[in-house]
């Protein structure tokens, strides 16, 4: 049960330090990554060396051979109301969304007062989040992230091929 509750996000220890089954979290890691790339050319060979690296411990190297579309925004970004919103009850403190967001939207939220549960996670700098980005949302386990529909904020976006 063990193995299942930290595969699902649903283990309840505060963080992962020290703990033996971070292979098994790694691993699930990389199958939402896989599952949110799905639209990418990727050969079957990567994907299974990237899976046996994780499993053996060492992280995954990535794939940077798809050419990247830039984005430039056409009004300043404080105008622009793109950022998730995380449903406070849904949320089960697991910290991926935190671990997957580089430019640090989420935080930590209130600790529980009996020290029982992690903290749930809260949006706390919604204009770090990048425009038309929703990664975040495949990555949330209980499904406690929400985005805009992306329709109404293709207007803002403009793409530059590099």
């Amino acid at each position: 049960m063990l193995i299942l509750d930290c595969f699902f996000g649903k283990c309840e220890k505060p963080t992962c330090d020290g703990c033996g089954l971070v292979p098994v979290r790694n691993l699930r890691r990389a199958l939402k990554a896989r599952s949110m790339d799905a639209g990418d050319d990727a050969s079957d060979e990567a994907w299974k060396k990237a899976v046996e690296q994780t499993l053996a411990g060492k992280a995954p190297a990535s794939n940077k051979s798809a050419p990247m579309r830039k984005k430039r925004l056409l009004v300043p970004r404080e105008e622009i109301p793109w950022y998730p919103t995380i449903k406070p009850d849904l949320c089960n403190g697991c910290g991926d969304c935190k671990v997957l967001c580089k430019p640090g939207v989420f935080e930590l939220g209130e600790p529980d007062p009996t020290g029982v549960q992690r903290p749930k996670l809260v949006v706390g700098h919604p204009y770090n989040c990048i425009v038309l980005c929703d990664r975040c949302v495949p990555i949330c386990t209980s499904g406690a992230i929400t985005l805009p529909k992306k329709e109404d904020f293709e207007k803002y976006v403009e793409y530059l091929d590099e």
